[in-house]
């Protein structure tokens, strides 16, 4: 009463996988990767969007709150690191400008930028923020827990993007500019 089970090609039916020179792609894509990949088509058919999606809206409006400098100097910056930081903000700031002009170029910072917020409050503001934790072991956690994370993902799922190719710095940059728009802070206020 044996039952032979025969599995050949479950997986790649099941899938839609493709073997390639030893190398498995899976057929379904992401909607990242959908999405960079409408973006590249988007640019090089210089399809042009009218207007601000209205996720992305939210990012782009200012809280009220303080300047980002005055928060980084309540956070415990240096004013050399507070220049730095205004630099890559204002960076970004020009390739978000371009980036309006492209649907999906707002999907992907809209994206971008609620991940930045719930990794910001889940491994930074609530565990070292709120407790005092110094600068630099806030630093370290930001660059290990939200910057990596969203390169990682950019490299993986936007491989073939030929127009954002975001770095470490622009990353960054996109964090300083919520400072900015006072959706991070750097500081516990409630505790001063």
């Amino acid at each position: 009463m044996s039952q032979e089970i025969n599995n050949e090609n479950a997986v790649g039916t099941q899938f839609n996988a493709a073997n390639v020179e030893g190398n498995i792609y899976m057929a379904n894509k992401t909607r990242f990767s959908r999405r960079f990949e409408k973006l590249n088509s988007e640019v090089a058919s210089n399809v042009k969007y009218e207007g601000i999606m209205e996720a992305l809206k939210y990012y782009l409006t200012k809280l009220d709150g303080i300047d980002m400098p005055t928060k980084l100097q309540d956070g415990g910056f240096t004013d050399r690191e507070i220049i730095k930081a205004t630099r890559r903000k204002e960076k970004y700031a020009k390739k978000l400008e371009k980036n309006l002009f492209f649907e999906s170029a707002q999907w992907i910072d809209c994206q971008i930028f609620a991940k930045i917020m719930i990794d910001f409050e889940i491994y930074v503001e609530l565990p070292l923020i709120n407790k005092g934790a110094s600068k630099n072991e806030i630093l370290l956690e930001v660059v290990e827990k939200v910057i990596k994370p969203i390169l990682d993902l950019i490299n993986i799922e936007g491989e073939k993007d030929e127009f954002l190719n975001y770095t470490l710095e622009d990353i960054f940059g996109m964090i300083y500019y919520l400072t900015g728009k006072c959706h991070i802070n750097w500081i516990n206020y409630d505790s001063i």
